[in-house]
């Protein structure tokens, strides 16, 4: 009868200065452990993976999911997957801050074009090569940096970090 009127379990005399102690080293390995984000190369690689499986999904005007994508909302949909907000217009994508020269350029970039009064965006996989959601076409696909791409390419943007060191 002691042990239940000092609210100690009679089987488990210890019980509750146990049960603390577990909660405070559970919550003190919780802090000690952190969870590094994947190395730069990684997460380009991942980046690529998932724009590169979207690829047959149809292109829609507006679109932002796996309903139907337009070019920018290809690009807002695979980075937004990895926690990184973009602007949603391509226009906007275009003008980020981390500009690089094509021959700088590594997967998982953006490519953002200009296509007479209108701007298309695009991610990068290296090797002259992209996926986007181009409206001519009416699915999401590779496309290469050919004579038709080369001289409309306004800018490229490293989004992510250089892969170098990672």
């Amino acid at each position: 009868m002691r042990a239940q009127a000092t609210g100690i379990h009679p089987l488990f005399p210890r019980a509750p200065r146990t049960a603390a102690l577990l909660a405070l080293l559970a919550a003190l390995a919780a802090c000690a452990v952190r969870t590094e984000p994947p190395p730069r190369a990684a997460l380009r690689r991942q980046v690529v993976g998932l724009a590169l499986s979207l690829a047959g999904l149809p292109y829609a005007y507006g679109g932002g999911d796996i309903d139907g994508f337009d070019c920018s909302g290809l690009v807002h949909y695979v980075y937004g997957c990895f926690g990184i907000r973009l602007p949603r217009s391509a226009r906007e994508q275009a003008r980020l801050k981390g500009a690089v020269r094509l021959r700088q350029a590594g997967p998982g970039d953006i490519l953002a074009f200009r296509l007479k009064r209108s701007w298309h965006t695009a991610i990068y996989l290296g090797d002259g090569r992209f996926v986007h959601a181009p409206s001519s076409g009416g699915w999401v696909r590779l496309e290469t940096l050919n004579d038709y791409w080369l001289p409309r390419l306004e800018a490229v943007v490293a989004v992510l970090p250089r892969a170098d060191n990672g």
